[in-house]
């Protein structure tokens, strides 16, 4: 749960620091990208398979299809893009640790639950060779 509340730290830390009102082109890019992904994943992923823990439910399903089919974490993506945009608001030293803290935290949440993963779903080491983690293929 370290994970969890790390992540909601540095998301809350961003977002309270932002400076929303005249966002740049870029920010709002990102805050745009990061809607449109976010969505498409709980779409393909359904609620009912959701869980913002590291951990699988018992009813788990893999999830390849829709977005999953290009990249393995999209939810995470998507909170690395809102959190960007909201840092470049404001992309003082602070918030651009904070941003680095979450990147950190992501890739060790996400290394986690891919052990999990392994060890449930045989066909994930294949999935994995093909999608990327974070961004398609990457």
């Amino acid at each position: 749960m370290i994970y969890v509340v790390i992540q909601f730290g540095c998301i809350i830390y961003l977002i309270i620091n932002s400076q929303i009102s005249g966002l740049s082109l870029m920010p709002l890019l990102l805050l745009s990208l990061s809607l449109i992904i976010g969505l498409l994943a709980l779409i393909n992923m359904r609620l009912d398979n959701l869980n913002i823990a590291p951990a699988l439910k018992k009813q788990h399903k893999l999830t390849t299809h829709g977005i999953y089919r290009f990249i393995r974490h999209p939810m995470y993506t998507s909170v690395l893009l809102l959190s960007s945009g909201f840092m470049l608001s404001n992309a003082h030293p602070i918030s651009q640790l904070v941003m680095l803290i979450l990147i950190i935290d992501l890739i060790l949440k996400s290394n986690l639950e891919e052990k999990l993963l392994n060890k449930r779903f045989k066909q994930y080491k294949n999935y994995k060779k093909n999608t990327g983690r974070f961004l398609p293929f990457l």
